[in-house]
């Protein structure tokens, strides 16, 4: 599905390139450079990428109310959870915490889900809609207003329903369920564009916070399985600071081997 282009210029500073996965957390995956190390799955090949590298990224696929409303409220605490894990000072995953990270990865998920299937334009029923010329709407839209054109509203203007939908499904499917942080006691771990069904949020090369999983340091043999678990959940990529510290339980063939090796 295609993108809404916004005016020559973007003169009213409209999200084009959207983070699924926000460019905080993948700068902390980032070498001196400023680079991780990106597997492409289309032409299995290995890149160096900045975070701003548009593979990371959405075209417009929600509006900006969604972009720098809820979306930008999530990612603002759980940075600054993953900050505090990473300085010592946040040390369990209490109630509090809990939140923030389900949150934080069901906003992920529902990216991905935008990203991969776009949310189709709808029609309201009884409504004829408004007259707005090009810079009108995006006028709007920039102070985080809702229009339609013809009685056809936007698809991307219902990401803000399904992100607070699937968020508030997620809270009471796993209302039991309690995160732990875990660490690499060898190696690095791998991060994909998505862990799907999996309830693992990566949080730096050494730590990941795990559902189901209490406060531990993982053996490189368990390093290597989480790592393959990122791998199968992939689409589209999958990164690292860098590959060849990334155990993997591989099964592939040693042509895909050898990438990492170099």
């Amino acid at each position: 599905m295609g993108f809404e282009a916004t005016q020559k210029g973007n003169p009213h500073k409209l999200t084009i390139n959207q983070h699924v996965f926000p460019r905080k957390s993948i700068d902390r995956f980032s070498d001196e450079s400023g680079l991780v190390q990106l597997f492409r799955m289309d032409g299995a090949k290995v890149i160096s990428a900045a975070s701003t590298n548009s593979l990371f990224c959405a075209k417009r696929a929600w509006d900006q109310s969604t972009e720098s409303g809820i979306g930008k409220h999530i990612e603002d605490r759980f940075q600054a959870l993953a900050q505090s894990i990473l300085a010592g000072s946040t040390k369990v995953i209490g109630c509090l915490e809990k939140t923030v990270v389900e949150d934080f990865f069901s906003l992920w998920r529902t990216r991905q889900k935008f990203r991969a299937e776009g949310l189709e334009d709808f029609k309201l029923e009884g409504i004829r809609g408004d007259s707005l010329t090009k810079d009108q709407q995006e006028i709007l839209e920039r102070q985080h207003v809702m229009f339609s054109r013809d009685g056809v509203m936007p698809g991307r203007f219902a990401a803000r329903i399904h992100v607070f939908g699937y968020m508030n499904t997620f809270r009471q499917d796993n209302q039991h369920i309690q995160w732990g942080i875990v660490r690499a006691g060898e190696g690095e771990f791998i991060v994909p564009d998505c862990f799907q069904d999996m309830m693992i949020v990566p949080v730096s090369p050494k730590l990941l916070i795990m559902a189901e999983e209490p406060n531990s340091t993982l053996t490189r043999s368990e390093v290597a399985i989480t790592n393959q678990t990122a791998i199968e959940r992939s689409t589209v990529y999958y990164f690292a600071r860098k590959l060849a510290s990334c155990p993997v339980l591989w099964d592939s063939p040693p042509r895909l081997q050898r990438l990492f090796s170099k």
